[in-house]
């Protein structure tokens, strides 16, 4: 069907004139954690004839995700354009929680930046950015609404202070586990398209435990 009479039946159908973005060779749609249907302002794809992607709304759009984690992402989604299996994904993946696993991963990598929205006293719950709060002041760099502190997961167990180092303080260590998960979130919006969960993706993982020769390199 021509591209102009499909818009034009969608847009009499939702009563709503669809705008042109761009042209993809291919799009994806993420779909809502709860639900198969796609979230439209959550998608990925390739510009048509280009080595560009699209990212909206995915982990690599957000600002508090780290820079390893959004790395990994976009490893991803170039094997999804290349190979259209969930299955090779996976083994990309896998090199990216390997290195992270084995310690290998430089801790600057991995920090999170979130935006204060109230003072410190304010806050009622132990949130890891309550805690880099907390650790900021006794360092004396207080944080005010709308400031940003950065830090890193280092013991996510744990519900003080000790749970996170600032990104300014000297970092050789982060809670792994913590990461991994943030790994596995972030594949699974690449790969829900494809019909992954994150349970699929850990079983996979869990059956494919030896170590990722990729992750070496």
């Amino acid at each position: 069907m021509p591209l102009s009479k499909l818009v034009s039946q969608i847009s009499k159908q939702v009563e709503i004139r669809p705008e042109h973005e761009a042209h993809y060779d291919w799009i994806a749609f993420v779909p809502l954690r709860d639900s198969d249907a796609g979230a439209l302002t959550k998608y990925f794809g390739k510009f048509a004839g280009e080595d560009k992607y699209k990212y909206q709304g995915i982990e690599y759009r957000q600002r508090n995700t780290p820079s390893y984690i959004d790395d990994a992402q976009k490893a991803l989604i170039r094997v999804v354009d290349e190979y259209r299996d969930p299955e090779a994904v996976c083994e990309e993946l896998r090199s990216w929680v390997d290195r992270l696993e084995r310690g290998a991963i430089d801790p600057s990598e991995l920090v999170i930046t979130n935006r204060v929205s109230k003072k410190k006293e304010d806050y009622t719950q132990s949130t890891r950015s309550v805690a880099a709060l907390e650790r900021a002041a006794d360092l004396g760099l207080g944080r005010a609404p709308r400031q940003s502190v950065s830090y890193v997961v280092v013991d996510d167990a744990k519900q003080s202070r000790e749970r996170v180092k600032l990104a300014s303080e000297e970092l050789n260590e982060y809670d792994a586990g913590f990461y991994r998960e943030l790994l596995i979130r972030a594949a699974a919006s690449v790969l829900s398209p494809l019909g992954w969960r994150e349970k699929r993706i850990e079983q996979f993982l869990l059956s494919h435990d030896e170590i990722s020769l990729k992750s070496f390199l």
